[in-house]
């Protein structure tokens, strides 16, 4: 990712261009705002990172500059307290955050990290779902949904069982139609049976059918999920909360290939492919004897877990933009932009309701939109109040403030450990590119590392 630093104080800017091209950022570093200014017509960046106070032009004017010049590139802002007021006035016109100075350079490389997830989630928004292969329903190009596809065209190509396993909300009705479409059988019936919804005196009914007269208000013949899966695919949805006797029965089923309806003494055969599908653990219900150990592995015989939305972010985007497209289509709107504030709580959202959770939340917005710009006051409270407790950034005018003593003695520290380790630990050079004297490092790495002897990192004179 491209940086551009500006910042006339020659220590702090080196201090700060090093440590940022140790974790991999592209850093042009100009000492004044017109430098700046020329290095952005010249170039294009994704984050500028500015002091405010620069001499030439300073941080907010050359903001208002870059907004013209480049548009999509996030702009940081380092400001003494006294320009707080300034750096707040320019968030609202876009700015992506400000840090005070001095700073902790952890927490400004945490800011950044955030800053730049957040213009890679907006790079994806705008490419949408255009890299998804169409009529796709596991959509992704991260590498866990890779492998996951990877896995489902394995399956599709066989016609043994498969369990799906993964959270809820992950998607595994959705994973088990793929496989289902992919398959020889894409043709034929999918038929779904939710183990969960069916109450136990009813289940047998509902898998195999019933004839006539087998029980109470059984006032005609009535067809099993079974027999209409024929030729076809039987998905099993939460098989995980099947009773044992009702594991025994669907077992018998599986392996035989036959069944006989409630009050039937003639068996039928069937030939469907099963797929069944928990969030249970059921290793844990196997040892805890509430799952059948031989109707495990019948059933999971091709294993299939969806990770959670939190293992794949890169995805949101992808996911956001079509989920969007298709709740404005349905409502006969054009598609609603994304706040860039909106996009950074999606970013940050660990999201334990998965896609679906996603799905709803997008729903809301559009909602409460009413087709415009979705903000951050459109998604849920909650979604919101955990972005912001994540990154105080969120949310303008709300830095973490530190005692300023705290504040200049842990920058200081950063500033002279990195000083030392650029130079190899020897002090006479680490002095000369501080530009003080060999004494008075000697005194900060007393009072900054604690070291009565002033040791510092490294020893060399």
């Amino acid at each position: 990712m491209k940086l551009l630093l500006a910042e006339d104080d020659r220590i702090v800017r080196i201090t700060v261009r090093d440590a940022l091209q140790e974790q991999g950022y592209l850093v042009t570093d100009c000492s004044d705002g017109t430098g700046a200014l020329q290095a952005l017509e010249r170039d294009a960046y994704d984050v500028i990172l500015s002091d405010v106070r620069l001499p030439g032009m300073d941080g907010i004017a050359l903001f208002r500059r870059a907004r013209q010049v480049q548009p999509g590139a996030a702009v940081v802002l380092m400001t003494a307290y006294a320009d707080t007021a300034d750096a707040v006035a320019v968030m609202r016109e876009g700015a992506r955050d400000y840090l005070l100075k001095p700073f902790d350079m952890q927490e400004l490389l945490l800011r950044l990290a955030r800053v730049r997830d957040e213009v890679l989630f907006r790079r994806r928004m705008e490419e949408g779902g255009a890299s998804a292969e169409a009529g796709e329903p596991i959509r992704g190009t991260s590498a866990p949904v890779r492998r996951l596809i990877e896995r489902v065209e394995a399956a599709a190509a066989s016609d043994v069982g498969v369990l799906i396993t993964g959270e809820t909300g992950t998607g595994k009705d959705l994973c088990a139609r793929s496989i289902h479409a992919r398959s020889r059988r894409g043709a034929r019936p999918f038929v779904v049976v939710n183990c969960a919804a069916i109450p136990e005196n009813l289940l047998e009914s509902e898998l195999f059918g019933h004839e006539k007269g087998a029980f109470t208000g059984a006032d005609r013949r009535r067809s099993g999920r079974f027999e209409a899966a024929h030729g076809g695919t039987l998905f099993l949805d939460e098989v995980g909360e099947l009773s044992v006797g009702s594991q025994a029965k669907l077992l018998r089923a599986i392996e035989t290939a036959t069944f006989e309806p409630v009050g039937s003494n003639r068996s039928l055969r069937v030939d469907a492919r099963i797929i069944a599908a928990t969030n249970r653990d059921l290793a844990s219900s196997m040892g805890r004897g509430q799952f059948r150990k031989d109707l495990f592995y019948r059933l999971n015989v091709i294993d299939v877990r969806l990770p959670p939305l939190r293992e794949r972010r890169s995805d949101i985007p992808i996911l956001a933009g079509e989920f969007l497209a298709q709740i404005a289509a349905r409502e006969g709107r054009a598609s609603p932009a994304l706040d860039p504030r909106a996009a950074a709580v999606l970013a940050t959202h660990d999201f334990p309701g998965n896609v679906r959770e996603l799905l709803h939340a997008l729903e809301r917005a559009v909602a409460l939109s009413r087709g415009g710009t979705i903000r951050p006051e459109h998604l849920p409270e909650e979604m919101v109040a955990d972005a912001i407790g994540r990154s105080p950034a969120a949310c303008p005018g709300t830095p973490t403030i530190q005692p300023l003593g705290t504040a200049t003695e842990q920058f200081e520290r950063q500033y002279v450990q990195r000083a030392l380790k650029k130079v190899g630990g020897h002090r006479g050079r680490a002095a000369a590119l501080l530009g003080i004297s060999r004494k008075s490092l000697w005194q900060r790495l007393r009072e900054v590392t604690g070291d009565p002897s002033g040791g510092g990192e490294g020893g060399t004179s």
